[in-house]
Order: C-alpha cells, then structure tokens, then sequence
C-alpha cells in the first residue's frame, strides 16, 4: 500500500491537536462556571444563617405586611371610586335642574321665600321659649364638658344607609372580601380571635343593655354559662364552701338538679339519651368547672379533662362537652366564633357510636366490624310501651330491621354494646368526619372502622333555643327554690 502523503498527515495532526486544545479550552470554562457556581451557592448560604423558626417568623411578619398593605390599596380604590361615583351624582342632578326650565326656578324661590318665612316664626318662638326656659337654670351647676365630644367619621364619608363609603365600592359589597388571601378558610373567619372580638363586643352591648347574660354565636353556651353563674352565686349566698365545712360531693346533687331541669325545659327530647346512657360525666364536668380542685379533677372521665388549649383559649361552654380531646381542640381553633357551633355539636353527639362484630347483633350475618349509633338505639327503645319494657330478647337479632324496630331488641343490643358503661366505649361517625373534615385527626384512633349498622330513618338530637326573659327568670326561681328548700329540709331536726 501507498504511504499516505506527507502535507495529508500535517494536516490530520494539526485537527486533531486543535481538537484537544478545544476540549481543554471548553474544560477550563466549565471548572471556571462550577467554580462561581460554588462561590455563590457558599455566599447564599452565608448571608442566611437563620434557623427555619427565624424564616417562618420573617415570611409571616412579610405577608402580615402585604396583608395591610393591600388592605390600604383597596380602601384607597374604595374612596376614589366612592368620590368618582358622587361626582357623577352631582354632574347628573345639575344637568336636571338645568333642564327643568325657569317655571321650576319661580316656583322654588316662591317657596324658598314661604319656608324662610316659617323658619324666621319659628326662631322668634324658640328664642322666647329659651329666654324663659334660662331664667331657671342653674348655669353654675351645668357641666359644658358633656358638649365636647369628637365624632368617629365625618358626615360625608357616610353614605345614606349609614354605611361608610371607605368601606363600600360601587357595586355596594366590600372589596376587601374578595381580595384577602385565606379569607375563607375557618380560622381566619370563625377561629379564636374573631370569637374573641365578638365575645367583647357582646359583653359591652349586655352591660350597656343592662342585662346579665350575653348572646353569643351559641345558646347552647349562653344557657350553660347562665346556670352555672346563678348556681354558684346561689351556693355562695347559702355559705357553700368546698373543702371547708361541705364536703366537696354535696356539689353534685343541686348540679344535677339543674342541668336535670335544664334539658327537660330546652330539650325533652334530650332526657331519653341521657337517662339510658346514663351519662353522668357533665355532671363531674360542671362540677369540677364551678368549683375546680384536686378532689373535682379527680372524679372527671380521662376523656373530658381539659386541654391546654381548653384552658388557655376562651371558647364556647358547649366544646367542652365532647368527649373527644381532638375534636375539641380543633372546635377552638377554627370554629369557636362559628354561628353554627351548637349544630356540630349535636352532630357530634349524634355520632358517637360503638363498634362491634356483625354476627353477635344480627342472626346469620358475617363476622365483620360493624358500629352502631347509640341514639339509633335508644330511639328504639323510647318507643316501648310499658307493657313491652319488660320484655326480653336474646341476640342475635333475626334481622337488621328487628334490631331497630322492636324495643326489647334495641335493649339488648344496647346492654351488650356497654353503651351506658361511660364515654370510653364510644367512638365517632366517620360521616361526622365527611360532613367536617377539618375536624378530622390522623393521629387519633377516635373514629370508628368497619361498616354502618343502622335503620333507614336516623334522628338528629336538637339543641336549645336562645335565651329570653322569661327562661331566665324560670332558671332563678328554680335555683332559688330547690335549693332554698334543700337546705332548709337538711336544716330542720
């Protein structure tokens, strides 16, 4: 073979030279890159020495700032579009009385002239009846510090609903609403400091009004707390000192009494669920609320003693009659100034079920994890005649509609469930959880597994109404009289 020539060669070694020269160039520029890619990730991490708390703090106060800063923005925009729209008023209402011609002109002077007329009477009149009325004051005794006074707003940023135009926009709705971030999410509308802002205003309203109780998002809560306050003030008025000269049990029979008297005037339909569930532990509660010490903590169910966030939030009374720490935690957090909070409640209570085996309730059945309503249950059992209450069925039940629908039944599953064994046995509706899923806790093992055992027609359980004159006059006269009457009858020889 022919030797390759030589220019051929020089030229072969003079590209591939020039081919590692550029591989050394473009090496060089890729360590120069990654070496100030280095440099700037090293300064980054310098200037930021910051623990995660600092940051979080820092991006808070942030968005706090943007928060008001875009609050100022639209009441800018809500005044400029307030101003604009009264301009337009104006504009538009010149341009009519421009075109109402000069027979409109007369006739207003004329009656401009017969109410100046009528105004002039009617100053002579006032300054005689002044004159008079002056001979017989006390100048010395008259304090003019009352007519000092500075006006909140001026009249003209008022529209004529009494609504302030900073805060409207020309579509008559608020602005801000639409514009806030999170604003629909449950603690920035019904968390704990927007109960705590109605809470004061609510106490400043009853006390202007002059009455002593309040209403608040929750007569559930308004009813709890009035009874609690006139038992107290009653027991306190009748020399009642706990751990003193009365032992501290002799408390649990007038709390009993009232909140026996309580829900039979409120809700009747309630004293069935607690008469079968026998569910003293409100009892203890409010015993313990009343009168808190180490022997009242003592006697509460593990499950309603109170939380740090029970202790440390103000709340509605109602929350703390859920025997579920969890829920009751989230109650205070996102939904203590809800409207509806006596509605979850009862919700709640309607949910509270216990868990058992399929085959030990209904003839036949699988062996699978079913839970069962307490309220199903004793609805059952409310509807027995005083015949059929002595009646009794051994389980299992030969359908699942017996098991609803016949009174002796309904109790037999009852006592096998321990449904009035206590709160202990009980756990949740996981529909209370479809219904509120904020509420819902992964950690918790409160809700209930298997499948829902229950009739074709569940009954909510109801909550009171709110108060009035007459509820509260009837709760004094019994707490006056029960216990006026108790403690006389333990009196008498």
């Amino acid at each position: 073979m022919d030797s390759p020539h030589p220019e051929e060669k020089n030229t072969a070694l003079t590209e591939q030279e020039r081919k590692k020269l550029r591989n050394r160039l473009s090496q060089r520029a890729f360590r120069r890159r990654q070496a100030e890619c280095i440099r700037e990730l090293k300064n980054r991490v310098n200037a930021d020495q910051r623990s995660d708390s600092e940051r979080v703090e820092a991006l808070q106060k942030e968005n706090k700032l943007l928060r008001q800063q875009l609050i100022d923005v639209q009441t800018k925009m809500s005044r400029m579009m307030a101003s604009v729209q009264l301009l337009s008023d104006s504009v538009a209402k010149t341009l009519d009385d421009t075109a109402s011609g000069e027979g409109d002109e007369r006739q207003r002077d004329g009656e401009r002239e017969r109410d100046e007329q009528v105004n002039r009477n009617s100053r002579n009149e006032e300054r005689i009846v002044e004159e008079s009325a002056l001979q017989s004051i006390d100048l010395e005794a008259f304090d003019p510090s009352i007519l000092d006074f500075d006006p909140s707003f001026s009249s003209s940023s008022v529209t004529d609903n009494g609504i302030s135009s900073e805060l409207i926009n020309v579509s008559g709705t608020s602005p801000f609403y639409s514009q806030i971030p999170n604003i629909w999410s449950h603690e920035y509308q019904m968390g704990m400091q927007p109960y705590l802002t109605a809470i004061n205003a609510t106490a400043e309203s009853s006390l202007v009004l002059g009455k002593d109780y309040s209403f608040t998002n929750s007569p559930f809560s308004d009813h709890i707390q009035l009874l609690q306050r006139m038992l107290k003030n009653k027991l306190n008025t009748l020399g009642f000192v706990p751990e003193g000269h009365n032992p501290v049990q002799s408390v649990y029979q007038p709390v009993l009494m009232v909140l026996s008297m309580f829900n039979s005037m409120t809700r009747p339909d309630v004293m069935a669920w607690y008469a079968k569930t026998r569910f003293y532990h409100i009892i203890e509660l409010t015993a313990w609320q009343l009168y808190p010490s180490s022997a009242t903590f003592n006697k509460l169910h593990p499950r309603y003693r109170p939380t740090p966030a029970q202790l440390e939030n103000p709340h509605p009374g109602i929350i703390d009659w859920i025997p579920f720490a969890t829920i009751r935690d989230r109650l205070i957090q996102l939904h203590s100034a809800n409207p509806h909070i006596d509605q979850i409640f009862c919700d709640a209570v309607t949910g509270y079920v216990v868990e058992a085996l399929m085959s030990d309730l209904v003839l036949g059945a699988p062996q699978i994890t079913v839970y069962v309503r307490v309220t199903d249950l004793i609805n059952t059992m409310s509807s027995a005649t005083s015949e059929s209450e002595n009646t009794i069925a051994m389980l299992p039940a030969p359908d699942i509609s017996t098991l609803f629908s016949s009174p002796a039944y309904a109790r037999a599953a009852f006592n096998k469930l321990n449904m009035d064994k206590g709160a202990g046995y009980y756990k949740i509706d996981p529909a209370f959880f479809e219904k509120y899923p904020e509420l819902w806790d992964q950690a918790s093992d409160v809700t209930a597994t298997g499948m829902p055992l229950k009739p074709k027609y569940q009954k909510i359980l109801t909550y009171p109404k709110p108060l009035d004159s007459s509820t509260v006059e009837t709760y004094r006269s019994f707490i006056d009289f029960s216990l006026d009457a108790a403690n006389t009858i333990s009196m008498s020889p």
